[in-house]
């Protein structure tokens, strides 16, 4: 494995997986499914809605210089309180500058946390649980954070 892949995060008692879920660039996004944007927005709001859903995006550093094309799933947990799932894509380097590309993450309570790191091509994966209102981005090694998924 690549020394700039992070194969997991742990924050208190919430972990990340291996995988990674990535940011929307500006007006570039794809849109997510018909399900993504409410239930996280009520989980962003302290709520959990029962169900599940998923949603693709392809995330854009600000200057456009990276890009990650990540698929994240959700799941409402048992105690009703918070969501767990999982999260995959793709990192890339679009001018070649070897600057590494950051997939960043936030969930209610915390800020933006760098949960990714890969060259030009590499692949992640990875599960989380225990979540409210996840949300991700993509940046540049130094800067250059582009807007978030939702």
């Amino acid at each position: 494995m690549n020394i700039r892949t992070r194969t997991a995060l742990a924050v208190g008692s919430v972990a990340l997986g291996s995988a990674g879920i990535l940011s929307a660039g500006p007006a570039t996004a794809a849109p997510a499914s018909a399900t993504a944007v409410p239930a996280q927005a009520a989980a962003d709001r302290g709520e959990v809605r029962a169900g599940s859903g998923n949603a693709s995006r392809t995330l854009w550093t600000s200057n456009r210089a990276g890009s990650i094309s990540i698929k994240w799933t959700w799941h409402s947990s048992a105690d009703g309180k918070t969501y767990y799932g999982s999260y995959s894509g793709k990192f890339y380097d679009h001018k070649l500058d070897k600057k590494y590309v950051l997939l960043q993450a936030k969930w209610q309570g915390k800020g933006w946390t760098t949960i990714r790191t890969a060259a030009n091509g590499e692949n992640f994966k990875g599960d989380y649980s225990k979540l409210k209102g996840l949300n991700f981005r993509a940046c540049l090694q130094g800067g250059n954070c582009g807007a978030a998924a939702w």
